[in-house]
């Protein structure tokens, strides 16, 4: 498949762009400094999110698109929701459906009953991280509100462990884990984007 990557420099984005090349996809690699993936076997676009005509041109002709988009330092604070406006629109016009996106659990959904460790992160979350939390629950709106088959990933806290294929992926309840590798939230992602997981919904991955 065709498999345009937002975010593809980045610690989850550049574990998708490999496991992607890998299992055979052509891969669009979105990026504002795109000489970091060190990866000769995608075609690399120089651009930045929150910028609509970028966008619109990185996700022509693609089969599915993923994003693995966050606040780093430096970043503007409406990082996120900016981009999925760009993003939703540019998938719009160009008549591409598939959308696959990284989150963490500040994007809620009506069937979340966490135990009381994860309340407590939640809870710490949105006291210390307000406009990040914002920025997110905005994302999620904008994409959980358009037209687009969509799947919105929800992760819990990320670690740079092995790729294991042997994770939690549901609603955000008491059997949720509290930690994930960045290579199985990789795996997932590609997985939801090519063999249509989870449309529409919003899976929490865990151990």
């Amino acid at each position: 498949m065709k498999l345009t990557v937002f975010g593809a420099t980045g610690r989850t984005g550049t574990k998708v762009v490999r496991q992607g090349i890998t299992a055979g996809h052509e891969i669009t690699a979105v990026a504002r400094e795109p000489e970091k993936l060190g990866e000769s076997k995608v075609r690399a676009l120089r651009g930045d999110s929150t910028n609509a005509k970028t966008a619109e041109e990185a996700v022509a002709g693609a089969d599915a698109v993923l994003s693995t988009l966050g606040h780093v330092r430096g970043s503007p604070p409406d990082l996120l929701s900016k981009s999925a406006s760009n993003i939703v629109s540019a998938m719009s016009k160009q008549n591409v459906k598939r959308l696959v996106v990284l989150t963490n659990a500040a994007a809620r959904d009506p069937t979340d009953r966490p135990g009381l460790y994860n309340r407590l992160l939640l809870t710490l979350l949105t006291t210390f991280r307000g406009q990040m939390s914002w920025d997110t629950a905005e994302e999620a709106r904008i994409i959980s509100q358009s037209a687009l088959d969509w799947t919105i990933v929800r992760a819990v806290r990320l670690t740079d462990g092995p790729m294991t294929k042997k994770y939690h992926a549901g609603p955000f309840d008491q059997s949720a884990g509290t930690r994930i590798s960045r290579a199985d939230v990789a795996s997932f992602m590609i997985s939801c984007a090519t063999e249509s997981k989870y449309v529409r919904a919003k899976p929490l991955i865990s151990e």
